[in-house]
């Protein structure tokens, strides 16, 4: 009796040799951390700076291809060395290949073991893993950095609302004097008309007038600049979303600060008539 023969195919040879690749990257994955082990043993022994000279000469390593294998090591061999204890963990790293566990040295351990968990990495393509991986830092990378603009942004609210009171504060004290003198006024008995005064004395001001003065100037003040640090902002956050609008918001208020400059460089403005009056002279 003939044994039987089975047609061997192009597709069956390719899957073959796939298998057997990825047997062969598996194997060179436990041999790597064999390796970084021996390394991290070596260079535990060595005199300070003999390791670079002892890879070129004795296993003819570069530095970066040494590093590579003992954070495979570092990272791996606790686990990929032990015997399989049914752990999940191990089953996963188990059925990396040595490419595979190169590309994820860029996670950490605990992303690594989440990834592991939510991608078939055994069936993805070096390119593919190399995408996702990718993914995962852009989308880390994207969150942290919405984390840092919230606490940014609560940060600025607690500033201005802290300033907002502060301010409010500050009016408040400010209306009570105005009304403290105002009763010390009102309370004075009538006099007489005051005597004639100097011209250089009846100009001077009370100093609670200068006060109360400086104190209003200062809220305007202030209240101008955190309304320009608020438009400023608003404008730099339309930069993105909509240059357009952001352009015609930019034009507007920069017409509006023009005028208003031009409007306070002589204030109050000199009075001015339409009514022609005519020089008339006389001779003795």
């Amino acid at each position: 009796m003939n044994p039987i023969t089975i047609e061997r195919t192009t597709s069956t040879i390719a899957a073959e040799i796939l298998i057997i690749r990825q047997q062969t990257c598996k194997v060179l994955l436990i041999s790597a951390v064999e390796i970084g082990k021996r390394l991290k043993e070596a260079k535990a022994l060595l005199p300070h700076g003999e390791w670079l000279s002892w890879l070129a000469e004795s296993v003819s390593y570069s530095r970066s291809t040494a590093g590579n294998l003992m954070r495979l090591y570092e990272e791996y061999g606790p686990k990929l060395l032990i015997t399989d204890n049914g752990d999940g963990n191990y089953q996963s790293i188990g059925n990396l290949n040595y490419t595979q566990a190169l590309i994820l040295l860029g996670l950490s351990e605990e992303e690594r073991e989440q990834f592991l968990e939510e991608h078939d990495v055994e069936s993805m393509s070096q390119k593919e893993l190399q995408q996702a991986v990718q993914e995962r830092d852009q989308a880390r990378e994207e969150r942290d950095r919405a984390i840092g603009e919230k606490s940014e942004l609560e940060k600025e609210v607690a500033d201005k609302e802290s300033r907002i009171t502060e301010l409010t504060t500050r009016n408040a004290g400010l209306e009570q004097e105005v009304s403290d003198y105002k009763q010390k006024d009102e309370a004075r008995p009538e006099k007489a008309a005051p005597q004639p005064k100097e011209p250089a004395v009846a100009k001077e001001e009370s100093p609670s007038a200068r006060k109360i003065a400086d104190v209003q100037f200062t809220i305007h003040r202030d209240n101008m600049l955190n309304a320009y640090e608020g438009l400023l902002k608003t404008l730099a956050g339309l930069a993105d979303t909509d240059p357009q609008l952001k352009e015609e918001y930019r034009e507007t208020a920069y017409k509006m600060m023009e005028n208003m400059t031009k409007r306070l460089k002589v204030y109050p403005p000199a009075i001015t008539t339409n009514l022609k009056i005519k020089k008339i002279t006389t001779t003795l």
